[in-house]
């Protein structure tokens, strides 16, 4: 599923996401890439909105620990992950944590009447 779709001009700009799932095989060894990558995404925008410390699955099955992070907008958050210092980052968690990334383009703002 590569489709782009695209916003309306007169709206607001859509925000972007990033939906992960992460499965930590090695915790220990995690924090070498959270020290990394959250300072990372960060500067770039992203802010986790969500993280699955808390989590209840109701229908289906989810592959690892859900995160929700939101960028300005989908440009941002496909920068940011095709950043070298982010696929630098990836490095970090080879051997240790397996991730499942989505981004995603939210819906525009809708603009008060």
């Amino acid at each position: 599923m590569s489709a782009s779709l695209s916003t309306d001009s007169q709206s607001p700009a859509a925000k972007g996401y990033w939906i992960v799932f992460a499965t930590v095989n090695v915790p220990a060894r995690f924090g070498d890439y959270t020290s990394v990558a959250g300072p990372l995404i960060a500067s770039l925008g992203g802010r986790v909105l969500a993280r699955g410390d808390v989590a209840k699955v109701v229908e289906g099955a989810v592959p690892g620990r859900p995160y929700l992070i939101e960028f300005p907008s989908y440009a941002a958050a496909q920068d940011c992950f095709d950043s070298p210092a982010y696929q630098a980052a990836i490095a970090l968690r080879a051997g240790v944590a397996q991730f499942q990334i989505v981004i995603v383009e939210g819906m525009p703002a809708v603009m008060p009447a």
